[in-house]
């Protein structure tokens, strides 16, 4: 084993997390305060569009346990916890639009159909055949989608957090959820791309078809092009997109090309 293999082995404390798992975090919300300060459209909207991408969970925990990821009982263990902190988050962000009296109901409307993303379409016996032909390998490009995807939804939320003052304290905690989520998937993704050549190179193509953030394929097209105009479209939004392409590209066998992928599409 190399030193840098040796340095990310294991370090995520799996125990642990499970241990300390956020629940409902509904007694933090002074729903009061905010029905008062109000939200604007935009950030309604915004909430809208991460509470649907939160509630995929479910569709994405099942794509993800009908291929070899599920016999990885590290990364199976940390995603009963994640899913259920994932579940607690779209809570919250229900409780926010009731306190301003928003719709909660899920977004509808046409989507967005490309043929990179036809792939996010897939069934689960489609994926369940593709998984089992890719295996043990492939769970390498699911903790590198996740990643991709956790650095995606911090940086909305902390637009969220810039566009609605009244929400502050709410977007500090659920970064805080995510930063875990963060730590584990980066670990797992330096580990298991730095293993085998194979996973690096299924990794990039999963990355190369996937929409972000990951389920924005279920999301309607207007929602989606407003998620990226509201949230990458600015100076300091562009920077942000382009510091997670960074980030992709350092991992091993990733490249610079993986990385400007997820940065052109992040970016209107």
């Amino acid at each position: 084993m190399t030193s840098r293999a040796a340095a990310t082995t294991e370090s995520f404390d799996v125990r642990e997390y499970a241990r300390t798992a956020r629940g409902s975090h509904r007694a933090e919300i002074d729903a009061e305060a905010i029905a008062r300060a109000g939200l604007t459209g935009e950030a309604v909207r915004l909430i809208r569009v991460l509470r649907d991408v939160e509630r995929g969970t479910l569709d994405r925990m099942r794509n993800l346990l009908v291929t070899a990821t599920h016999k990885d009982a590290r990364v199976t263990a940390f995603l009963a916890t994640w899913a259920f902190e994932k579940y607690w988050v779209a809570d919250a962000l229900d409780a926010v639009l009731d306190a301003v009296g928003a719709d909660t109901s899920p977004l509808t409307g046409p989507v967005r159909r490309t043929a990179a993303e036809r792939a996010e379409r897939r069934g689960p016996i489609r994926r369940a055949l593709a998984g089992n032909i890719a295996g043990a390998d492939v769970v390498a490009g699911h903790v590198t989608t996740g990643l991709v995807d956790e650095l995606i939804t911090q940086v909305a939320y902390r637009r969220l957090g810039e566009a609605a003052a009244a929400l502050s304290s709410l977007v500090a905690t659920l970064v805080a959820v995510k930063d875990r989520h963060v730590a584990f998937l980066a670990e797992e993704a330096e580990r298991k791309l730095a293993a085998s050549a194979r996973a690096a190179r299924l990794a990039r193509r999963e990355i190369a078809r996937a929409a972000w953030p990951i389920g924005a394929a279920s999301i309607p097209a207007a929602d989606r092009s407003f998620f990226e105009a509201f949230v990458f479209g600015e100076p300091d939004g562009r920077a942000a997109a382009a510091a997670i392409g960074e980030r992709l590209a350092a991992l091993p066998g990733m490249g610079a090309a993986s990385g400007a992928t997820v940065t052109a599409r992040l970016v209107p």
